[in-house]
């Protein structure tokens, strides 16, 4: 009884990867396409199950590496323990197995094929995953479904090369160790033959997560608001905390500021290059407005955890003190005389106090125009204050000049133009 036929050389090329939906209810469950990406710490060796060609029953126990006790099924009796070697005596040929590995061939003495194989856990098991091999020469498509209990958890295919060389699939469950039984099939494969036969595969070794072992990373707050700020002002910090509630390393790749107003926002981090398990580190944000109005852009992480990148919405306004009016017109005044005064009022649009340097009156004919206010020292959040400018030209003709207010609360001076005509 032989295997998959003449020798052939390991690509380790993949050509597709699907996701077929998960049940309502699933844990958050992902695909592992590679032995490395299952970062497992357990494993199952048919070596245990008997020597090259012993035949299994439909349903048997092995122990794996950490003596956890698996149960195995199949649809039917009569699948044998196949050594992989890349020629005879081997039962099972060819280069996609390491040379020497123990294989569950789910095949039967009637050439059928007694597939799935699956594999049962008690207590459950964060994630599971083997090289797979359809018989059938071409390329196939292999499947993993996890259950717990009765209830499908989530079920992923991944499909060979065109020679049908060997390829892993597994899966992971992020939330913890949820998972009571994997099934691993063949969904398609090639036709060589008169008929594929789907339930005709090899399972090389099953390498188990026995506990969850993906890093997860966890953000407390999940956005930033600095609310009003003024501009050009830098804001407090607001701080954001990376924890990783997984149970291995998060690697942190790279952190970032993007999006619209991406300029208006900045961020120092204790974040290192790597997170530990149960772990945290800290962004610092802040906010410093270059134009009025909403702003907003997002704080992105990228990692090695499953939701990777994360990005967390950074949002503000930006915000200056307000004038009214503009400018400020006086008609005719005769030369050595005061008009009535014209009011204009300030208002801190901002959340917190600003500091009110100067008022001053400014510009060509500076000496025409006097003020008088209640504005002090300092302005509170939403509050105003007046300024009352009187004209008094020294001469005939057109007179002008300013007032402009320094102050800390945003785009200072704000400045209001003054116009009058002396006769």
């Amino acid at each position: 009884m032989l295997g998959r036929g003449p020798a052939r050389i390991l690509l380790v090329s993949v050509f597709v990867v699907a996701l077929a939906a998960p049940a309502a209810d699933a844990d958050s469950l992902v695909i592992v396409t590679s032995q490395a990406g299952q970062a497992s710490n357990d494993s199952v060796q048919w070596s245990q199950l008997g020597a090259d060609q012993a035949v299994l029953g439909a349903s048997f126990s092995a122990t794996s590496a950490g003596v956890r006790t698996v149960s195995l099924s199949l649809a039917g009796a009569n699948s044998i323990v196949s050594v992989a070697c890349p020629a005879s005596p081997c039962s099972w040929q060819g280069a996609s197995f390491a040379a020497g590995d123990s294989l569950i061939w789910a095949s039967n003495s009637g050439n059928g094929g007694n597939g799935p194989i699956t594999l049962a856990f008690s207590p459950g098991i964060a994630g599971a995953g083997a090289f797979v091999q359809s018989d059938e020469p071409g390329q196939f498509t292999a499947g993993i479904e996890a259950f717990n209990g009765a209830t499908s958890l989530g079920f992923f295919t991944q499909t060979s090369d065109s020679e049908g060389h060997a390829i892993y699939i597994g899966l992971q469950d992020q939330t913890g160790a949820n998972i009571t039984s994997v099934k691993f099939s063949i969904t398609s494969c090639g036709s060589s033959d008169a008929t594929c036969v789907l339930a005709d595969f090899a399972l090389d070794t099953v390498y188990l997560d026995s506990v969850a072992s993906l890093p997860i990373a966890s953000y407390s707050p999940l956005s930033a608001y600095f609310g009003s700020e003024a501009l050009a002002v830098k804001s407090s910090a607001k701080s954001v905390t990376l924890t990783n509630t997984g149970a291995s390393t998060l690697n942190i790749t790279s952190h970032t500021i993007a999006g619209a107003n991406l300029g208006d926002f900045t961020e120092t981090t204790t974040c290192g290059s790597t997170l530990g398990a149960s772990s945290s580190c800290t962004f610092s944000l802040f906010f410093d407005p270059t134009a009025t109005g909403p702003r907003k852009a997002s704080l992105v992480v990228t990692d090695n955890a499953a939701n990777s990148p994360q990005s967390i919405p950074l949002t503000g306004l930006g915000v200056a003190p307000t004038v009214s009016p503009g400018a400020l017109t006086f008609t005719g005044q005769t030369v050595g005389t005061s008009s009535a005064p014209k009011t204009i009022t300030l208002t801190n649009m901002g959340s917190v106090a600003m500091s009110l340097y100067e008022i001053a009156i400014q510009g060509t004919n500076a000496g025409d125009f006097s003020k008088t206010t209640t504005c002090g020292a300092s302005l509170g959040a939403s509050a105003s204050c007046t300024v009352s400018v009187t004209f008094k030209p020294t001469a005939t003709g057109t007179r002008t000049a300013s007032v402009l207010f320094s102050d800390d609360g945003g785009a200072s001076p704000q400045a209001v133009t003054l116009s009058g005509t002396g006769l």
